[in-house]
This record gives C-alpha cells, sequence and structure tokens, in this order.
C-alpha cells in the first residue's frame, strides 16, 4: 500500500465518513449533548484546533494522548491519534464516563432480531470446530462505520489451521463488530466451549468506531429474550463457566501491540488467538496458535500519518511478529 494511497483515504474518511459518523450519532440526543457532538463535528470540518482533557476519563492507557493532538490541526495530527481523540471526544459529550450513555448502541442493535435467527440456523448448520472458525472469519466485514464493502479478498495460512484446531486447550477471540459479526463469532465460541476448549471472547469497555462490541452490548444480547438454540446454548455456555467474556482496558486504549497484557490470552502451545480488526482500511481475521514478542521497540519513536509496522490495539493484529506455526 503505497502513502499516497492512504493519504487519499484518510482525506476521504474525513471529508465524508467522519462527519457522516459525527450526524448519525447526533440524531440520538437533545440539548448539551447533541450540541458537544456538533462542536465535535465542526473540529473536523473545518480542520479545527484538537485539545483534549481527560481530567476525568475512566479507563487507563490513553495518558499520553492529550499531548500528542492538544493545539495540532486535525491535518495536522496522524489518522490515529486524530481518531482516539475524536471517538474520547464523542463518548465525553455524551457522557459516557458518567452515564454509560452509548452514542452508536442504536446502530450497532437495530438488527440484533434478523442476526439471532440467523444464529439458529448457522448453528444447527456449524457441526465441526473447523467449520466455525471459517464462519467467523468469514464475517469480518462488518464495519458499520464504512461507507462501501471489501473491493478485493486476500487469505493466507488458513490451511495451516486444521491441525492446530485439535491441540488446542484455551481459545482467545478478540471481537471487533457487534451484530452479524459478534454472532459468528459466539458459534465458534458456543462450539469451542462445548468441546472442553476455555473460551475467551474480549471486548472493549468504551463505544468506538462505531460498531466495535463492548461488554455493554455483550450483557444487552445476553438480556435478549430469544429462546432460539443459539440463545439457549450461549446461556447454557455462560452458565457452566466454559466461555466468557473479558473487557481489558488495553483493547480500548491508543495503545500498540508492544503493550499487549500477555497475561490475558495466556500462555503455551494450547492457546489459539484470534484477532479480528482493522488494518488500516482493510479488515482482517488473524488466527494463530501463539502470539510471540521477540522485542519491545520502543512505542511513538518514529511516528508516521499512517499505523507503523508494529499496528495497533485498534488495527488487532500481533507486534512484532506472529507465529502461524
Amino acid at each position: 500500500m503505497s502513502l499516497a494511497r492512504y493519504q487519499g483515504y484518510v482525506s476521504a474518511t474525513l471529508a465524508k465518513r467522519i462527519p457522516g459518523i459525527i450526524r448519525n450519532a447526533a440524531t440520538g440526543y437533545q440539548g448539551e449533548a447533541a450540541a458537544a457532538l456538533d462542536a465535535v463535528g465542526n473540529i473536523v470540518e473545518t480542520d479545527g484546533i484538537l485539545e483534549l482533557d481527560l481530567a476525568n476519563w475512566p479507563l487507563p492507557g490513553w495518558e499520553e494522548l492529550p499531548a500528542l493532538v492538544d493545539g495540532k490541526r486535525v491535518s495536522e495530527a496522524t489518522f490515529f491519534d486524530f481518531e482516539y481523540w475524536m471517538y474520547a471526544r464523542m463518548a465525553q459529550a455524551v457522557r459516557f464516563p458518567e452515564t454509560g450513555s452509548d452514542p452508536f448502541r442504536a446502530t450497532k442493535h437495530r438488527d440484533l432480531e434478523r442476526h439471532l435467527q440467523w444464529a439458529d440456523g448457522a448453528l444447527a448448520h456449524t457441526s465441526s470446530l473447523a467449520a466455525a472458525l471459517a464462519l467467523s472469519l468469514d464475517a469480518n466485514a462488518h464495519d458499520l462505520s464504512q461507507l462501501s464493502v471489501a473491493a478485493a479478498r486476500y487469505e493466507v495460512g488458513r490451511g495451516r489451521l486444521g491441525t492446530a484446531l485439535a491441540r488446542i486447550t484455551r481459545m482467545n477471540l478478540i471481537a471487533d463488530n457487534f451484530g452479524g459479526e459478534f454472532v459468528a463469532d459466539l458459534v465458534l465460541a458456543i462450539l469451542a466451549s462445548e468441546a472442553g476448549i476455555e473460551t475467551v471472547l474480549h471486548v472493549k469497555r468504551l463505544p468506538m468506531f462505531v460498531s466495535d462490541t463492548t461488554i455493554t452490548d455483550v450483557e444487552a444480547l445476553l438480556a435478549h429474550p430469544s429462546s432460539g438454540t443459539f440463545m439457549q446454548r450461549l446461556h447454557a455456555a455462560v452458565e457452566q463457566g466454559a466461555l466468557r467474556f473479558a473487557a481489558h482496558p488495553f483493547w480500548s486504549a491508543p495503545r500498540f501491540l508492544d503493550a499487549l497484557p500477555v497475561a490475558e490470552l495466556g500462555t503455551g502451545d494450547g492457546v489459539l488467538n484470534i484477532l479480528k480488526g482493522d488494518l488500516n482500511y482493510a479488515s482482517i481475521g488473524i488466527a494463530a496458535p501463539s502470539v510471540t514478542f521477540r522485542s519491545r521497540p520502543k512505542r511513538r519513536s518514529a511516528r508516521a500519518a499512517y499505523c507503523p509496522p508494529r499496528r495497533c490495539s485498534r488495527c488487532a493484529q500481533s507486534s512484532p511478529t506472529a507465529s502461524a506455526a
């Protein structure tokens, strides 16, 4: 990917996609919250000055961001820093730290009933762990913040996962989008837990990137009145302790994966990590038996206008290497 192509993507995103995200969120609010969201949108559309006060921010991992954005115009900040600034300001605008209000909830949950009905059928027709893994990886295209679908598809190494599945004792799935993708992830989680594999789904603590799954989304899904087979088996797996959800602050923070809390995932040959997310503007789904770290590079030592090679928690790709053997 060339720098020029990426810069073109950033320019188009700032001109169209980001203002649309903010406007859509504002439709669910009135008064002070709506005005605060409009103010964020105005900064974006006028290439305004960025400021970020995190004095009352509820989660760790954000301490460095204000110094990286304060006083810069939108066009002067790296896109990585800008995006986290924007979602932090949107959360503050709707008073998420005080109330837990999610400006993207209506967007994420609008088709939940349909997704749950699909999950009943998918679970009935998915009998093997390999098929469930394929289902989960193939569902990695439900980013509701995007204006278009992927133009191309690339896969590497999927065929090598078959032997790995037979050896795993723990599966970590770092989730991305709520809705159709997340219920596909849950189909995989249900089959893995029923096979005796310790299964953990890692989600966010903050509403970010429009469709990213939060722990509040999980709670709402588990409280859904659906009585289908999918929901019955999901509840059974959770109640038995074979399937659980985790929301470490790292997954919601503007950090690179050199700061990954490895203890959250566990280590050893029996651990399978499935990392889902976006790599710049390309969706990715990675499954690897282990994530190894050969070195711990200095963070932000050479910041570019796009995500550096070691990737970030937003990108959900290993740093600096992912072992697929």
